[in-house]
């Protein structure tokens, strides 16, 4: 692709939609779950990235606005011999930009920059609204929506039971333990789980059906399984003793005190 001022000029313009859909989806995240990745040419993703775009130039206008009705109002600006206006440097063209200094150059690149952590910001602090996470995190977590509010809620874990792929004589592994986090493919399939204070366990498949063959073992503090190795996940969302979460609350409040 041949580099070009209108391809500089689209890249500059998308550039707080860039930003808005990035905090967006750094600000679904959680501590339990990462979300799925977006599909190839997702409709959605497309969305938020046009929506985002709109958004960051409504408040990069905005404050410009703002500053030029400051100035107009108060007289308490400074001159710098040049347009700060990113918006009206780019409707004039190449032209316009080829006799700016470098110091006008460095001011509008770093205002576009700005804009844009804005607008990533905004979608950040957007996405964590009851309001609005309400709606969207079915749509991110699919499946695993109830599991992920009963974990933000503090008062819930999630126990997850791994049957892996691993057998031997009718015996296959299998594992147990308080998920620490999960990820998700594309497909909203279980691809990563990791496990704290893991149990093994045995599962022997008989004419009566599944078996638990419990066996001594010293429990595994930390356990990744990756989509290679599960057969099959079960997940169980345990309430946990009021007690617990108290004493969990009053330690975090004695931690950032």
């Amino acid at each position: 692709m041949a580099f070009s001022y209108s391809l500089f000029l689209v890249l500059l313009l998308i550039f707080p939609g860039l930003c808005f859909w990035a905090g967006w989806r750094a600000g679904e995240r959680t501590d339990f779950l990462s979300p799925s990745p977006d599909r190839p040419n997702s409709t959605l993703t497309l969305f938020m990235v046009v929506f985002g775009t709109i958004v960051g130039h409504l408040l990069g206008t905005g404050f410009f606005a703002l500053q030029a009705a400051w100035c107009q109002t108060t007289g308490f600006c400074v001159g710098v011999g040049f347009d700060p206006n990113i918006y009206r440097a780019l409707l004039r063209g190449a032209s316009d930009a080829r006799g700016a200094t470098d110091f006008a150059l460095e001011v509008w690149l770093l205002a576009t920059l700005l804009v844009g952590v804005v607008t990533g910001v905004v979608a950040q602090w957007l996405v964590q609204r009851d309001a609005v996470s309400g709606k969207t995190d079915p749509i991110a977590f699919g499946w695993l929506n109830p599991a992920v509010q009963a974990v933000k809620k503090g008062n819930s874990f999630v126990v997850a039971y791994v049957l892996t792929k691993t057998s031997h004589d009718g015996f296959i592994v299998a594992y147990e333990g308080t998920v620490q986090q999960l990820a998700l493919d594309e497909d909203q399939s279980i691809k990563l789980v990791v496990l704290n204070d893991v149990d093994r366990f045995l599962v022997k498949i008989s004419e009566s059906g599944l078996d638990r063959v419990d066996t001594s073992s010293t429990p595994i503090t930390q356990l990744q399984v990756t989509a290679a190795e599960i057969a099959n996940v079960a997940l169980e969302v345990v309430q946990a003793p009021a007690a617990d979460v108290e004493a969990v609350a009053e330690e975090d409040a004695a931690e950032r005190s």
